[in-house]
């Protein structure tokens, strides 16, 4: 499986706090049948003042130190990114790591805000499309104002953007209103991917074995592969 939101770099979010922490949650995503993941630590300005320029860094160091362990995890990078008004002169400036590409367009992994989807949210997904940057959003399946009305996505899905659905939502470990969500957006065709957006080894863990197993007998080995590894791979090819 490939797990393409992962909080796993060890000192620069919310993520873990040190290298042997993040080492931990290498292990363990490797025990769970993770192969291959994306690390995507937070950009929110003013909160999480990251950039390309120190996440490679960290990056580094932790690839290497998976090298000298004899880890078995295919590591990338990226970033989960906010939604804010700085978004556009990062892009433009080249601070933004990207996902990768999907039908010839450049991926970020976008995240709205935890209580809505603020306003000007569609203007920016224009500009962004406008210049060949396909969002995925984040685990909609948690935000407060889609919980509530699930079709509030249907504008962003219609413009072309990609869902990511956490894990742990499918299992219901987020509680029943994402979960109801998360599976309405994946019995919908709606979703494309299924990450962990995992943060450590206690409450968020980076696991996607529990949640391919729940929907094996839902949508069938053919969806579910799609969700946790096939498009994936088609968006790092």
């Amino acid at each position: 499986m490939i797990d393409l939101h992962c909080h796993m770099l060890p000192g620069i979010d919310d993520g873990p706090k040190t290298m042997e922490q993040s080492l931990e949650m290498a292990r363990f995503a490797v025990e769970q049948g993770t192969s291959r993941c994306v690390l995507t630590p937070h950009i929110q300005p003013g909160c999480y003042d990251n950039d390309i320029d120190n996440i490679r860094g960290t990056f580094e160091a932790f690839q290497e130190q998976l090298a000298t362990e004899n880890i078995p995890l295919q590591v990338g990078m990226a970033a989960e990114v906010r939604v804010c008004a700085e978004l556009p002169n990062m892009i433009n400036q080249g601070k933004i790591p990207f996902l990768g590409r999907w039908q010839g367009m450049r991926l970020i992994l976008l995240e709205f805000p935890h209580d809505q989807i603020p306003i000007g949210a569609d203007k920016l997904i224009d500009w962004l499309i406008g210049r060949d940057i396909l969002p995925v959003i984040a685990h909609p399946e948690r935000n407060q104002s889609v919980m509530r009305q699930p079709e509030k996505i249907a504008p962003f899905v219609n413009k072309g953007c990609l869902l990511q659905i956490t894990a742990d939502s499918v299992t219901g470990l987020f509680g029943e209103i994402p979960q109801k969500v998360a599976h309405f957006f994946i019995r919908n065709d709606m979703a494309t991917l299924i990450a962990t957006d995992a943060h450590n080894m206690h409450r968020r863990r980076p696991t996607l074995k529990a949640a391919y197993g729940m929907l094996l007998p839902i949508i069938g080995a053919d969806k579910v592969h799609a969700l946790f590894s096939g498009n994936a791979e088609a968006m790092l090819s």
